[in-house]
């Protein structure tokens, strides 16, 4: 019999951001294509991908200088602390346009 246990707390965070990081390294080696797989996990409630922020997505695509990143928290009405999972459908709908026209990696 295998025994299991609840993770604590401090665990469970980890776990989180190891599967942020995880993410991250997606979408720097994917491109667009990955971020957006993100954002739409994100839409549908996975818990790391919608913690992520829109600043450190765009900042993980290898092909978005600094400059476009910021470029594109304005356009979607964003700031640094933005998370995924917050956006309003207009962001989603200016950030889908946004990556449209980002580069593949």
């Amino acid at each position: 019999m295998i025994r299991t246990r609840e993770l604590t707390h401090d665990e469970a965070e980890q776990a989180v951001h190891q599967q942020r990081e995880l993410l991250l390294a997606a979408v720097a080696h994917e491109g667009p294509t990955a971020a957006a797989r993100v954002c739409h996990d994100a839409l549908r409630g996975d818990p790391a991908a919608a913690g992520l922020s829109l600043a450190a997505l765009l900042r993980a695509l290898p092909t978005v200088s600094w400059l476009t990143a910021h470029d594109i928290l304005k356009v979607t009405r964003a700031d640094e602390d933005t998370q995924l999972g917050s956006l309003s459908p207009y962001q989603r709908t200016a950030l889908a346009s946004a990556l449209a026209h980002v580069p593949a990696a």
